[in-house]
């Protein structure tokens, strides 16, 4: 699943650490800023559900 978000530095770093809560992140693009806002970036982040614990049986 690909994720845009876009804020701050701030805004950006905490949605990210709570999609970490949920979500396994695979790739996390650079900062891009957005000219029309300043201060505001948008990052791309690829993510897939997180994995379950299998079992191992004998």
């Amino acid at each position: 699943m690909n994720i845009r978000i876009d804020g701050t530095e701030a805004e950006i770093a905490y949605a990210i650490a709570k999609l970490r809560q949920s979500l396994a992140i695979g790739q996390i693009s650079p900062y891009l800023p957005i000219y029309d806002r300043p201060r505001t970036w948008r990052v791309f982040v690829n993510t897939a559900p997180k994995p379950t614990p299998s079992r191992w049986t004998a």
